[in-house]
Parts: C-alpha cells; structure tokens; sequence
C-alpha cells in the first residue's frame, strides 16, 4: 500500500475527521502513527509499527501504542486482521467498502470489493432480528507469485 503523500494526507484528513466525529484530537503521535502505517505495503504488526516510529523519532510506550491502534480500529480509520503468523495485524482502512485475500506463504494482500454477502445478510437480519451495520471478509490463499515460485520448484 505504500501510499504517496497526496494519500498519505487524505488519511490524515480522515482520520481527523473520524476522531473529531467521535470526540477525539488528532495530536502528533496519533499523526506519527498514521504516517508510519502509511510506509507499509500491505499489513503490519504492532512491534513493526514501534519499530517504524522510533526510526522516524516518534518512540511511544507499548501501551499508548496499543490504546491508539484500538482507538483507530474502533474509529475506522484502521482494521485489525488475522495475521498468517497468528499474530493480529492492522492495514489502514480502505477509502471505500473492501474485503482482503491474504496469502499464507508471503503475506500480501490484495483487496476486492464484491462480496456477494448482501442477500444472506437481509437472510440473517430477517432470521436474528440484528440490524447488521458491518462486515468483514478475510480469505486466505497463495498468491500468484507464490504459487509460480512453489511450483517452479
């Protein structure tokens, strides 16, 4: 995903935006932190984004860390995902509805948007009584380059 700073400052923007809607500032580590997610490609765990800040002179404490990557996950302005080492990652969230495939060799992601979830849905909002407000839709596979590198072999 490694974002251009045209990206990187719409993220920042929406970001703002999104604390503000939910009673919250954008201060500087909650800047760094978006800024730092903003160098990866794909997913990144907690310790990779501690790693990032303090190479950019943003060291924060574990906890602050984590309170804000919670804070950002709650928010929308991040997603938590099942990483292939078991380990929760985080990817910024997409400017529009996306769901991922992750590979289990390498750890790319690439997005789709289609999900064809929308009858079972109202299916199961009919059947439970829920009023479903989110979704989120994770596979996992081998990606293209993995699978030529695995059977070239």
């Amino acid at each position: 995903m490694n974002t251009t700073t045209a990206d990187a400052a719409l993220r920042v923007s929406t970001a703002r935006q999104r604390l503000s809607a939910a009673g919250y500032k954008l201060t500087t580590p909650r800047t760094a932190i978006i800024a730092a997610a903003c160098t990866y490609q794909g997913s990144f765990s907690a310790a990779q984004l501690d790693i990032t800040l303090r190479e950019h002179g943003h060291p924060l404490g574990d906890a602050s860390l984590f309170r804000t990557l919670k804070l950002f996950t709650d928010i929308g302005v991040m997603q938590r995902i099942h990483g292939i080492d078991d380990c929760h990652r985080y990817i910024l969230s997409s400017q529009h509805h996306a769901h991922r495939v992750v590979c289990t060799t390498c750890g790319d992601i690439a997005e789709f948007a289609e999900c064809g979830l929308d009858s079972m849905i109202r299916t199961l909002e009919s059947q439970t009584g829920y009023h479903i407000v989110d979704h989120l839709l994770e596979l996992f596979g081998v990606c293209p380059r993995c699978h030529r590198a695995h059977t070239a072999h």
